[in-house]
Parts: structure tokens; sequence; C-alpha cells
């Protein structure tokens, strides 16, 4: 049989419960005590709101119950504002987006300029739209746009990095790492009417390059023109010169070939002008006491045997015998 559970006295509890309390009332001393500083951040103990002391190394760190803890994140930051629209030094409306990368420099300095983060960045928002504003007033467009190290963008900007650095760093114990811009655009509502005038802009230096270009070519063209003329007109003269050379050279051969024994040189004339009338297409019927034929019929057995006019024509001309107007052959 199971004995029955006597009830432990009232009197016996409060011991446990004392020493419980007292456990409890150490905890929450403990956690009011102890201060965990983590490697990403900087903690500030404050008295009744009042900054006192300045964490920096990560770790435990130990304050008065009645002090309070406040951490600030001390990683880089990246702000990206909305764009903006402003005007450059000839009067252009230009809608500019930026980013600015920045950190907690002076703990102390912040905690006494804006005291929260949202409000840091705001701050320097407004600051950084202001530089960005005045440095984008000193430039033209056309300055700002360029390709090249002739940009006056990329030198602006680093001004414009400095400025705002120094600025914070001063005002609000920032320190501002980088400003660079993200956008660089005209606004929405005009932009269709800008990207049609530049099309109507390069539409008009594309004619007049057009045009230049064709009225170089007009003029190239017409040198080749008479550089081609020159050089026809003294080919065609040298070639004139060259012809009246082979000829009178040509003349001179046959000359002294006659000179040297003309009786020969008859019957070779002779010979050339039967081979170049007689042929497979042509027909002669020529009397047997022809001139023409006398060679061929008794042969050049006579020195003084006259050729008539064949070898007159021949030595002469070298062309054969003119053709009767009946036959198609040679005149009897």
């Amino acid at each position: 049989m199971h004995q029955p559970i006597q009830p432990v006295a009232r009197g016996r509890r409060w011991p446990f419960q004392l020493g419980l309390l007292v456990v409890g009332l150490a905890v929450v001393a403990l956690i009011r005590i102890v201060v965990i500083v983590d490697q990403t951040e900087s903690a500030y103990v404050t008295e009744f709101g009042k900054p006192v002391r300045l964490l920096n190394e990560p770790g435990l760190h130990f304050k008065w119950p009645h002090q309070s803890r406040r951490g600030f994140d001390k990683r880089l930051r990246v702000d990206t504002p909305p764009a903006r629209e402003m005007l450059t030094r000839d009067k252009k409306n230009l809608e500019v987006a930026w980013y600015a990368s920045w950190r907690i420099d002076d703990v102390e300095r912040f905690l006494r300029s804006v005291r929260t983060m949202p409000e840091a960045s705001a701050r320097l928002d407004e600051m950084a739209g202001s530089i960005v504003a005045t440095e984008l007033g000193r430039h033209d467009l056309a300055q700002l746009v360029r390709e090249g190290p002739d940009s006056a963008l990329g030198t602006m900007m680093i001004d414009v990095s400095r400025r705002v650095a120094d600025q914070a760093r001063q005002e609000y114990g920032l320190e501002v790492r980088d400003v660079r811009l993200r956008r660089l655009n005209y606004p929405e509502e005009v932009r269709t009417a800008v990207f049609e005038q530049i099309r109507s802009e390069r539409k008009r230096v594309a004619a007049a390059t057009r045009a230049e270009g064709e009225s170089q070519a007009r003029t190239i063209r017409s040198a080749a023109e008479r550089e081609r003329a020159q050089i026809v007109a003294k080919a065609e003269a040298d070639a004139a010169r060259l012809l009246g050379e082979g000829e009178a050279e040509s003349t001179r051969i046959a000359n002294e070939a006659h000179a040297a024994d003309p009786e020969f040189y008859k019957f070779l004339k002779t010979l050339d002008t039967y081979r170049g009338a007689l042929d497979k297409r042509t027909t002669l019927i020529l009397s047997a006491e022809s001139d023409f034929l006398r060679l061929l019929t008794k042969g050049p057995t006579t020195p003084e045997l006259p050729l008539g006019p064949v070898a007159t024509g021949a030595s002469t001309t070298g062309t054969a015998p003119p053709r009767g107007p009946a036959t198609g052959g040679p005149r009897p």
C-alpha cells in the first residue's frame, strides 16, 4: 500500500523562494552591468542620456546598472537617394542620380549632431545634392558627356567627393568614402523631344558630311579623268612615234634588201603576192600570157623578164595587184 503524502509545511518554502529571488536579482544585475560589443559596431555608455564612455574594442565590457548602452554600426553604408533635376552652366535641365558610401567615424560628434542613422542619411543626401548641383552648374553639358580624357565628369565627381567628405567629417563625424553618379539624363517629360532634336541634328550633320564627300569625290574623279586623258594621249603619241620608227626601219631594211639583189627581191615579192592572192576560195581565169602568171608558166629563167605591175607593186607596197571587175581575179 502507498504511504500517504504528507503536506509540506508552509514555513519551509520561504528559503527556496528567497534563493530564487536572489538568483534572479543577480542575473538582472549581471545583464544590467555587462556590455557586449560586436566587432561591426561601436558602443557608447550613456548616463541619463549623456554619453560618458566610448567602447570601440569588441568583447565584454562593464557599466553601472543605472547606465545604458547605445550601439552604432561602423560598417560601410551606401545611400542611393532618388534622382533630382539640376541645371548645367548652359541652362540644360538634367535628371541626376548619385550614390554615397559612408560610415561613422567620430561617434561623439555624430551623437552631438545627428544622433540617428536615418537622420545622418537624410542630412548627407541634402549635403551631397547641394554640392553636386553647385559643381554641375560650373560645366556645360558638352563638357560632361564628352568621351575620353577631355571629359569634365570625372574631375567634377572627384571634387564633389572631396567637398562632401570634408564637410561631413567636420559637421556630422561621418567618413564619406566616395560619391559617384548613377545616372545623368534628361527629364522624362522632355526626353522624347530632346532625342528627336538630337536625331535631326545628326541627320543634318550626316547630310553635310555626305555633300562634302560627294564634292570631294567629284574633284577626285575630275582629276583622275584629266590624268587618264594625259596618260592616254602620251601613250598614243608614243605608239605613233614607235609605229613611225618601225615603219621607217622596215622601209630601210627593205631598201637594203632590194639594193643587195633586186631580181631575187622581185622573185620573193612575187611569191608573196601569189601566196596572198591564190587560196582555196579564189578562182582566177587568166590568159597564159598574163604577166601575173608568167613566173608560174615560164619561171625566172630570163633575168630581163618584166614582171609588170605585179613586181612593181610588190616591191613598193607589198600588196596584191588589183582584181578585174568581172571575174574578181587580177587584171590580165
